[in-house]
């Protein structure tokens, strides 16, 4: 788990002609909320931001404030950025303690190779991240599910996962997460046209018959 100082500054107008003004002079306004604080109005600077947004990160922000700055830790809760230009519009952080669980959701690798996709089965992975509820310094950068052993026709479920003690899967235990399917009869025959295709030699314009 990647973690990371983060110097902020407090704002206090407020409003979508205020975020917008932000915007223009390069930074971004983002909010910090959680239980046991009310929410705050904040000021970023996207450029501390790059390449530390991947993942699940754990932030030490530095909080200034009338001259005076306070440290809070903080995990991003959401971000908002623009659909064209893919920039930074807002950035919501949740206040955390070190020492209470929280519930996050955390990506699913598969690992190994299937002997049902060997046989000539499709793969389909159904779930891509489960919710899990554990300690901020205990939040895997992703699980693992091997894969190894998984045969046509046969699927593998949250059921299956394999986590330390100190990690509480919350994702209903029967949810699949990978199957290994029959191919429709539509795509053996694509394949055999496509084989088909690959054996049939071009015919020449003109070729002269011996």
């Amino acid at each position: 788990m990647e973690r990371y100082n983060l110097s902020v500054e407090v704002r206090e107008d407020t409003g979508k002609g205020v975020a917008r003004s932000l915007r223009r002079s390069g930074l971004v306004p983002a909010v910090i909320y959680g239980k046991s604080r009310p929410s705050q109005a904040l000021t970023v600077n996207p450029e501390d931001l790059k390449n530390k947004m991947s993942g699940n990160a754990i932030f030490d922000l530095l909080i200034t404030a009338e001259g005076e700055e306070i440290k809070e830790t903080v995990m991003i809760k959401e971000v908002q950025k623009d659909p064209i230009k893919g920039e930074l519009l807002h950035i919501d952080f949740h206040h955390i303690s070190m020492d209470e669980k929280i519930t996050i959701n955390v990506s699913l690798n598969l690992t190994g190779e299937a002997p049902g996709v060997r046989e000539g089965g499709v793969l389909q992975q159904l779930l891509r991240e489960v919710e899990i509820e554990c300690l901020p310094l205990d939040i895997p950068e992703a699980l693992q599910l091997d894969i190894s052993k998984l045969e046509m026709g046969n699927s593998m479920l949250v059921n299956d996962l394999e986590v330390p003690e100190n990690i509480e899967i919350k994702t209903p235990f029967d949810e699949a997460i990978v199957t290994i399917v029959v191919p429709t009869e539509e795509e053996e025959e694509l394949e055999e046209e496509t084989e088909g295709d690959e054996l049939t030699e071009p015919e020449v314009i003109g070729e002269e018959e011996e």
